[in-house]
């Protein structure tokens, strides 16, 4: 049981983590972050095993993760009103080709980090943008003024 109770508070800290790192971070990962996170998951797995270091052990921990995952899951689609807590909001960053700087400091995004992603979209000017969101997974959409084409 202790297993068990230990997975679940770990399961929660990581969901925290994730939730308060931000979308943008999480899309962006080099090699060493992902390095980190294995090191991470590792550790992970020591605290909540602790001293069980048996097969048992780790289907019991593992299975928590896996339950605890489809429950949020579960309770977000089944109470929509709290569905942005669990998955997040897309944040518009662009209004009218102009950038929505509260929305820019919030997500902890430069211009810099906004053209870039326009550029791999080919859009040449963030004025050409009607609308530029940062979407729950982190990555960009961009809709296009017609009236710029």
């Amino acid at each position: 049981m202790s297993i068990v109770l230990s997975a679940a508070a770990v399961f929660f800290l990581v969901w925290i983590v994730v939730r308060v790192v931000g979308k943008r971070e999480l899309s962006e990962m080099a090699p060493f972050d992902f390095v980190i996170l294995v090191v991470m998951g590792d550790l992970i797995a020591e605290a909540v095993i602790a001293e069980d270091t048996s097969v048992t052990g780790a289907v019991v921990a593992v299975a928590t993760f896996g339950l605890l995952t489809v429950a949020m899951s579960w309770v977000s689609w089944r109470l929509p009103k709290y569905r942005s807590a669990f998955e997040g909001v897309p944040t518009l960053l662009i209004r009218d080709g102009e950038v929505v700087q509260e929305a820019m400091r919030i997500e902890r995004l430069n211009e810099a980090d906004l053209l870039a992603a326009a550029r791999e979209n080919g859009i040449e000017s963030l004025q050409h943008v009607k609308w530029a969101v940062l979407e729950q997974d982190g990555a960009f959409s961009f809709f296009a003024d017609e009236q710029a084409q």
